[in-house]
């Protein structure tokens, strides 16, 4: 989300993180996550729904003073043994616990974390590691079939006199963006119309779930407290009771309103923008990245079980920005390292298909040629960029065993936000366009590509990013007929010769 560039931001708040990036915590900020418990004799193997029960299956044992296990189910912002005493079993090798899901009632025990305790000196004393429950999709009230109509997306202008232009179809886009702050959660309407008429014109819809700052209090994290008003969007609050409900609340709402009956259907979940800028897109001054990354992870994991509870078929990616192998200016974490944390995080407590989310726009913003590589932007795992010229960093880095989903798949990346400007003439943004998408079309691991945007926007434009395929007087650019016709030979062949190299030789198929 480039409304305001990292440049500009850099410039802004250059005096203000000579005193932020100490990272003093203030007083009223919630204590640091606990980490999960380490096994002391027993392994939590699975934690699944099976039918109307949560069945939490284990290996190993432990000596335990009343000669039983107790299955603790703790709130995500609770470690154990804070929690309630759910379950009990007899201390042994191999014991399994059953306990009712319970779904929709003030018993339900769809977002614990569950850990096994012993009695050990009086007191519950956690014996093995906490595991979330791992396949929320088996209670879904809803599984609608999926909206893969293609990958090609646009993110659309929702001014009246624009979007009445069915502009999109017209592109033969497949997937939309909108972008939901948790501040319109009560007022859906405007989204409801769009969404239904997006999915009757064929497209699929990603809904980006935002905080900002006139979200109401419960959903702010309270390591945004001391930033609101100064920062884009802020931090999903996990560490409070009233917060961790919310969330349930709102993922679940969310998913359920737009599952395909009566508000149209929501197939991709982004769950929040650019996440690794922390500093302009996620503010939380959490006092270190370790914090940050727990607080995000058990955020998101709320919101995976929310979502996927509700629809089945509804796929739920993070986010990061174009930064791979570098952190900028201190308040950025870099993108490799935010996946490679988040997925440590996540498996921890339960692996999930969670997805990829990027936006990888060019290095620096305004270049004007996608197809170019350099030594910030190569096909090294250390490439301080992703773009679209080495997108295949990403994807291979997700190709490794270790950062596989739970059945052994490549987590799939969506390209969710990506431009390029005509300030360097039209010729450029279309060839720009056409290799992007040839990029997309050509990496199985990619499930689309969204180009930001569908009209020129006066910020982006002070910033050099005159990236809209429209120009403010609403007049289609050269791009627009290209982006349109970018899988049409003759369309490639001219792209090809206004960048001076046959673009379909670079693409690095994958």
């Amino acid at each position: 989300m480039k409304k305001f560039s990292k440049k500009l931001f850099s410039g802004l708040f250059a005096f203000m993180l000579m005193f932020t990036l100490s990272f003093n915590i203030a007083e009223a900020k919630p204590a640091k996550s606990a980490k999960s418990a380490a096994s002391t004799g027993v392994t939590i193997a699975a934690t699944v729904i099976q039918g109307a029960d949560v069945v939490v299956t284990t290996a190993g044992a432990s000596a335990s003073d009343d000669g039983m296990y107790h299955l603790v189910a703790s709130e995500p912002n609770q470690s154990a043994p804070a929690g309630t005493d759910v379950a009990q079993a007899a201390a042994a090798s191999g014991a399994t616990f059953t306990v009712p899901l319970a779904k929709g009632t003030a018993n339900s025990m769809l977002f614990k974390k569950f850990t096994v305790c012993a009695m050990r000196g009086g007191a519950l004393t956690p014996v093995s590691n906490s595991m979330y429950i791992t396949n929320p999709e088996a209670c879904a009230s809803a599984a609608p079939a999926r909206m893969d109509f293609g990958k090609k997306g646009v993110l659309p202008d929702l001014l009246q006199s624009v979007a009445s232009k069915n502009q999109p179809a017209d592109l033969g886009a497949k997937q939309v963006n909108l972008n939901i702050p948790l501040s319109k959660i009560g007022s859906l309407a405007g989204y409801d119309f769009s969404v239904r008429k997006y999915n009757g014109l064929g497209m699929q819809v990603n809904v980006i779930i935002l905080v900002d700052v006139a979200s109401p209090a419960q959903y702010i994290n309270p390591y945004s407290l001391d930033g609101l008003g100064a920062h884009n969007y802020y931090g999903l609050n996990s560490s409070t009771a009233e917060g961790v409900a919310a969330l349930e609340y709102a993922s679940s709402y969310l998913a359920k309103h737009y599952s395909g009956i009566g508000y149209g259907q929501v197939d991709n979940f982004i769950i929040g923008n650019e996440v690794n800028a922390w500093w302009l897109w996620n503010y939380m001054n959490c006092g270190s990245n370790d914090v940050f990354m727990q607080e995000y992870a058990r955020a998101f994991r709320i919101m995976y079980n929310g979502i996927k509870s509700e629809n089945a078929n509804a796929n739920v990616y993070t986010c990061i920005d174009h930064q791979w192998a570098r952190a900028e200016a201190s308040y950025y974490i870099s993108g490799k390292a935010f996946l490679t944390q988040l997925n440590s995080l996540i498996k921890n407590e339960g692996n999930v298909d969670w997805r990829v989310a990027v936006h990888p726009y060019n290095a620096p913003l305004y270049a004007p040629n996608a197809w170019e590589t350099s030594g910030s932007v190569s096909h090294s795992q250390n490439s301080p960029y992703v773009t679209m010229a080495n997108i295949d960093v990403l994807t291979d880095f997700l190709c490794t065993p270790d950062m596989l989903s739970p059945t052994g798949a490549v987590r799939s990346v969506k390209c969710s936000e990506v431009g390029y400007t005509s300030a360097n003439g039209e010729q450029l943004q279309a060839a720009s366009l056409v290799y992007a998408y040839l990029v997309a079309e050509n990496n199985s691991h990619i499930d689309g590509i969204v180009v930001s945007r569908e009209s020129d926007d006066v910020i982006d434009i002070a910033q050099g990013m005159a990236s809209g395929l429209c120009g403010l007087d609403g007049a289609h650019k050269m791009g627009y007929d290209f982006y349109k016709n970018a899988a049409d030979p003759n369309y490639i062949a001219q792209a090809s010769a206004a960048a001076g190299v046959d673009l379909q030789s670079l693409i690095t198929r994958r």
